[in-house]
């Protein structure tokens, strides 16, 4: 006998609160769940019950389950969890009734995730990170606890993050902002940031990968020398996109140009200048050379020679003073950087609408504990949740 299920979804979300916050979450044991606040349990269980699933009750709580999930429901809460653990359903439940009955201001977690703003809000320790990937990250990385939110504005949407961790050790200081709006004109990708290169030698030797390539340069230039001279802003830009031919620019300010009096017994170096030079390796040459106290490095000897020319005013490029890092990259220049995919798009007018609606990614720091991303957009971002979903519609 075949019975007819007449559950309604519609049934489900009128008996749930979704004005109010819906909860994940992962314990340190693997237990996995959510969990959402009720209008009416009693519309609840009866529209699950409706689906086929029967509900028992046990200890004052009503539980449902199958194979895959087990749900906890109160009269203003229900709690799902996922019911693959190694441990019994008995564990399971036991667990589950004691995470029903605790309080909210026990769970630290959860006062975390409140603190932020966003419609979207994480908190999450990073000491479950395998030691392989944060062993070469500053000390104390592993106890940190990553807080989050996504916030959603008129014409940008910005995920926001601090770490329980100071990172003000790092020979990181505020961005000078001596170097913007100089160089290439709206390159597809800059970043800044204000560095003490002595500081940041030794750190650098104590990663293998880079240690090598420092002995192998020192032995043509005084990279070292090169590096400890840094002290104040450092820009590195790449002004178009291209896999093929990938040109970048790295300016930096200089504390001083010592290491310019070795210059004449450098090896594979050639001199284009009083202080420019090429620098030939592996059949590449790269440019280099100081100005006015400021170091460049180039692939592109045309890029190169304007190294320090003014730019027109970026906007973005003049807010980065202040801030610990301050990167932008032009989501516009993807697209026109292939022609076969604009060509593609326009057989999609609502996806070619949807993707030249963004123009800016961008990752700043105002301090080191804090950083957000930032999706910037060319037309309000409610417009463009409306053309996504008229395209899920197929209108």
């Amino acid at each position: 006998k075949v019975k007819k299920l007449t559950m309604s979804f519609e049934d489900v979300f009128e008996a749930l609160d979704l004005a109010k916050p819906v909860y994940a979450f992962t314990t340190e044991k693997g237990l996995t769940g959510i969990t959402l606040n009720i209008k009416d349990a009693e519309k609840l269980l009866k529209a699950i019950d409706s689906y086929g699933f029967e509900s028992e009750e046990q200890n004052g709580l009503k539980w449902v389950a199958n194979k895959s999930s087990v749900g906890c429901i109160d009269k203003d809460k229900i709690l799902l969890c996922d019911a693959s653990t190694s441990a019994g359903q008995d564990v399971l439940r036991e667990e589950m009734a004691k995470l029903m009955s605790q309080g909210r201001k026990d769970v630290e977690a959860l006062n975390n995730v409140n603190k932020q703003d966003g419609v979207f809000r994480l908190s999450a320790p990073l000491k479950g990170i395998p030691e392989e990937y944060t062993k070469n990250l500053p000390q104390g990385i592993s106890d940190a606890i990553l807080n989050a939110g996504l916030q959603i504005g008129k014409k940008d949407i910005s995920l926001s993050a601090n770490l329980t961790t100071d990172f003000s050790s790092l020979p990181l200081a505020p961005i000078q902002g001596s170097l913007a709006n100089i160089g290439p004109e709206e390159p597809f990708l800059w970043v800044c940031f204000n560095l003490n290169g002595e500081a940041l030698l030794p750190l650098l030797r104590d990663v293998p990968q880079i240690r090598s390539l420092l002995l192998a340069l020192n032995l043509n230039v005084d990279a070292d020398m090169m590096l400890k001279a840094i002290n104040g802003d450092v820009a590195i830009a790449v002004p178009k996109l291209d896999l093929q031919n990938p040109d970048f620019i790295l300016t930096a300010s200089l504390a001083n140009t010592d290491f310019l009096k070795n210059a004449n017994d450098w090896k594979g170096v050639t001199k284009r200048g009083t202080n420019d030079f090429i620098f030939n390796y592996d059949g590449a040459k790269a440019f280099f050379g100081v100005q006015d106290n400021k170091l460049y490095i180039s692939t592109s000897e045309r890029i190169a020679s304007k190294a320090f020319e003014a730019a027109p005013k970026d906007a973005f490029q003049s807010a980065a003073k202040g801030k610990y890092l301050s990167a932008s990259l032009n989501v516009g220049q993807v697209i026109k950087s292939y022609p076969g995919l604009a060509l593609i798009l326009r057989t999609m007018p609502k996806v070619g609408e949807i993707t030249d609606a963004f123009e800016r990614v961008s990752l700043t720091a105002d301090s080191p504990k804090s950083i957000e991303l930032s999706v910037e957009t060319k037309k309000p971002v409610k417009d463009i949740v409306s053309t996504l979903m008229e395209l899920v519609a197929g209108e």
